[in-house]
């Protein structure tokens, strides 16, 4: 009810509001721990960068968030998902211990200067539990706002993040595909529904993280003025 009453009166998403959608490609990288998964997660990937707080772009006391929806059909991107799509949210929150925390830690005026964690796990074939992140692989030292770091990344060719994954309570983690964003693409944004539970068998949500989200996005959607 408390994330309804806000995105009702604040005619947004409580969450991350607003942000800029981009299109790219996911590859798997061949061997390793996870190379079954990131072949799971091989195709064209549609993402939204966005601050979690303001509705405005504010680039002091932010989280900053990740959402990707990953198609394997030949079909373009719109802001509808389509039937066997998967989608992915990220933010610069490494443990829900810090959730609180997250504003002082994250460095929002540069979305390629954070590393971005799916904050509580996954089940991966009906086996393993395995925590994802996104890992950007290179930096440009750009002047201007976020928004123009990330677009100026995308244009040169250099937005390029890996797909972490490890166990649940190991150290170690293990690249199993690499996203490439090409081009932004405009959208309508309050038609954009990212839902955690878009998966299939072989990537499940767990975690309590993840039975939250499953009343606040809908209630956030639904809540908003049409």
């Amino acid at each position: 009810p408390v994330v309804a009453a806000v995105s009702h009166f604040r005619r947004a998403r409580t969450f991350h509001p607003r942000g800029l959608v981009f299109e790219g490609r996911s590859e798997p990288i061949i061997g390793g721990a996870f190379a079954n998964l990131g072949a799971d997660l091989e195709g064209r990937v549609l993402a939204r960068f966005s601050g979690a707080l303001w509705k405005r772009p504010n680039e002091r006391f932010e989280v900053l968030d990740i959402g990707l929806r990953i198609r394997r059909a030949k079909r373009p991107f719109d802001s509808h998902a389509l039937r066997g799509d998967r989608d992915l949210l990220f933010a610069t929150v490494s443990s829900p211990l810090l959730l609180l925390a997250s504003p002082f830690l994250t460095n929002a005026h540069d979305f390629l200067s954070n590393t971005f964690f799916a904050t509580c796990p996954f089940e991966v074939h009906g086996d393993d539990r395995v925590e994802l992140r996104l890992v950007p692989l290179q930096r440009m030292e750009t002047e201007g706002t976020r928004a123009h770091k990330l677009q100026s990344a995308v244009e040169s060719g250099t937005c390029i993040w890996h797909l972490e994954a490890r166990k649940t309570l190991t150290r170690t983690w293990h690249a199993v595909s690499r996203i490439t964003f090409e081009h932004e693409l405009a959208l309508d944004q309050e038609a954009l529904h990212f839902d955690a539970f878009r998966t299939d068998p072989a990537l499940v949500p767990v975690g309590l993280v993840h039975a939250i989200r499953k009343a606040v996005y809908p209630a956030s959607q639904h809540a908003r003025p049409g």
